[in-house]
Formats: C-alpha cells, structure tokens, sequence
C-alpha cells in the first residue's frame, strides 16, 4: 500500500489523510415516530415496528396506550398528532396497561418514514376544539 507522507518543517513527518465528509445536517422539518400501529379505532398497539423505538424500548402487540408524555390520548390521532410534535432524537414517556399492569418506557424518537403518511389526512389537531 503506497501511503502520501508531507515532511513539515523539523524533520517530522506524518501521513496526509483523506478529508472526512461532513455528517449530513438535521433535516429542519423531521417529525418524531416511534414505529407502531393500532387496531382501527382503539389505542391498543397492533404491530410493533422491528428495530425501531418502540421495539427497542419494549412495547408489544396488545398493549394499550394510556399516556404519551403527558397526554393522556382518547384516540390514536392524538398520539401520532403529539408524537409528530417533537424532533427525531427527543426522549418521550410512554405508559401502557399490559394485561393487569400499567408499564412506564421512555423511548427516543426516531424521524418519520415519508411514506407513513400516504394516505393519512395529517398533520391532525391534538385535541378537539372546544
């Protein structure tokens, strides 16, 4: 292998390294998603997206939504709505009643796949208008 030295001034010598790129900047309009969907008008989780947050932090098929940070959600467009709310990265509180248990997980969100829209009518009012 034929490495490129440059001798500086004094005798010393070191390797002239290729120049590392930049990480790509944070897209400015990211959404929070943490990778589940629910059975059609409940808030009980019906899948559970692999390797991403909610999997990583432990939820199941089954569960049932009871608070998302510090909303307490009467329908699931209020948790996609508020989870929508905040940037991929932010740690976010989720409880569930799993069978006879409520069970608290904190989760980091990750951003939201383009294509989890299609055909959903979002963004969505978090809470109904009085």
């Amino acid at each position: 292998m034929l490495a490129t030295v440059l001798t500086v001034f004094g005798g010393l010598s070191m390797p002239l390294l290729a120049p590392v790129p930049r990480e790509a900047a944070a897209d400015p309009t990211a959404r929070g998603f943490m990778g589940i969907t629910v059975t059609n008008g409940t808030l009980t989780i019906s899948d559970v997206y692999a390797n991403l947050p909610a999997a990583k932090a432990g939820l199941k098929s089954g569960d049932q939504i009871v608070r998302v940070g510090t909303l307490q959600p009467t329908d699931f467009d209020q948790v996609v709505a508020h989870v929508m709310s905040f940037r991929p990265g932010a740690a976010l509180e989720i409880e569930v009643q799993r069978g006879g248990e409520r069970k608290t997980v904190k989760l980091k969100l990750t951003a939201r796949p383009p294509d989890a829209d299609r055909g959903v009518p979002y963004p969505v009012e978090p809470f109904p208008e009085p």
